[in-house]
């Protein structure tokens, strides 16, 4: 599922656990992906996420662990 972070200008997609750079006409750059689990997303983005979005990652993150272990 991919759900738009709005105070980070990001894309998530939560089955994958990448965030993707949101565009202004509101699609996403599928060619640029950041690994969440891989930590390797700037700190500056994580003290920019609002703590509703920081919410949907930390709920994301952990409902993807989930589906991997369910296949």
């Amino acid at each position: 599922m991919l759900i738009v972070l709005e105070s980070v200008g990001s894309v998530f997609d939560t089955k994958k656990g990448i965030i993707y750079p949101q565009l202004e006409n509101g699609s996403y750059d599928k060619e640029f992906s950041i690994s969440i689990d891989e930590e390797e997303v700037a700190s500056d983005w994580w003290d920019s996420l609002s703590e509703e979005d920081f919410n949907v990652v930390k709920y994301g993150v952990s409902l993807g662990k989930q589906n991997e272990y369910v296949k």
